[in-house]
């Protein structure tokens, strides 16, 4: 299972690239002055995207493949129902 990043995660990752709103601004220059080491994290993040960039590897964005959606839901509520099944000492249908 993974972990759901934090907001002071997701202000970083929105920093290092460049895109935070506003608001979203405000909150980062509350959250830095609240918690220096972000300064550090940052720039440690900056200076490894850089190494990255510099060896021809870079971050992209691309479309999952199609149904992909789908499929997780249909997988996702199968094994909502076994579990419920389960968690009822009844065998699943």
């Amino acid at each position: 299972m993974t972990e759901t990043p934090s907001r002071r995660e997701e202000l970083i990752a929105g920093a290092l690239v460049g895109d935070l709103s506003d608001d979203e601004r405000r909150e980062f220059d509350r959250t830095r002055a609240a918690d220096p080491s972000i300064d550090a994290e940052l720039a440690e993040l900056r200076a490894t995207a850089a190494r990255m960039e510099a060896t021809g590897v870079a971050w992209r964005e691309e479309s999952p493949p199609p149904g992909l959606e789908e499929r997780i839901l249909a997988e996702t509520s199968e094994a909502d129902r076994l579990t419920r099944s389960e968690e009822n000492g009844k065998p699943a249908p």
